[in-house]
């Protein structure tokens, strides 16, 4: 069994244990808070890893502060991570990005913080089904879709110009992957905001993007 001892090789001692989640944590994040702990639920606890982060900050390997808003209690960052996110900031070119909801890499999944709803399901920031996506720009999410496609729900007060760069990144994602892979994803936007497509006062900013009124929706371009 893959469970049995040994299996995945030696068992290492607590600390060498929590300093490689630690590790493979900021290589994966750039920033570790507790709530990465909460939703991996490593077989370690949050005190032997919060203790080699400790040792990391006394050796000047990360920084702790409060790098973002929502994450809970002390923070420890990479210095590369902490310009990054100040230069993305201040950065009004920053390209838009397109990430998975399923990504373990995506921090609106957490179960805490301003970064995902506390109670309630909230289809912008958690995106339910298969297929379900995130389009980003600056850490701030514009548009959520589920269903490959075919459900699109926006950030309120999304500019038109912004709605164009959000909605040409997620046809661009889609499309990605040959044929098979297009073959799986959503030809058709059926609902904005839960509104019928074709009825809603964002249609017509997506049929400057080529969408075409269809029988269901608006046919993807």
């Amino acid at each position: 069994m893959i469970a049995s001892a040994g299996t995945l090789g030696p068992d290492l001692p607590e600390d060498e244990h929590a300093a490689a989640i630690a590790r493979h944590w900021l290589d994966r994040y750039g920033i570790v808070a507790r709530d990465w702990w909460r939703r991996e639920r490593p077989p370690v606890s949050w005190r032997a890893i919060y203790r080699e982060l400790k040792r990391m900050e006394y050796r000047g390997d990360v920084r702790r502060g409060y790098f973002v808003s929502g994450l809970g209690g002390a923070q420890f960052a990479l210095p590369d991570a902490v310009e990054q996110l100040r230069a993305v900031r201040d950065d009004t070119s920053a390209p838009v990005v397109v990430i998975a909801a399923g990504d373990p890499a995506n921090p609106y999944s957490l179960p805490r913080s301003p970064l995902a709803p506390k109670t309630g399901h909230d289809p912008l920031l958690r995106p339910r089904g298969a297929g379900a996506v995130l389009v980003t720009r600056r850490g701030v999410v514009m548009l959520a879709a589920e269903g490959r496609g075919r459900r699109i729900t926006l950030a309120a007060d999304l500019a038109d110009a912004d709605l164009l760069a959000a909605v040409r990144a997620l046809v661009e994602y889609l499309a990605r992957g040959g044929p098979a892979h297009r073959r799986r994803q959503a030809t058709t936007l059926e609902t904005i905001d839960g509104v019928a497509a074709i009825s809603s006062p964002r249609a017509g900013v997506l049929r400057e993007l080529g969408f075409r009124h269809g029988g269901l929706g608006l046919d993807y371009p």
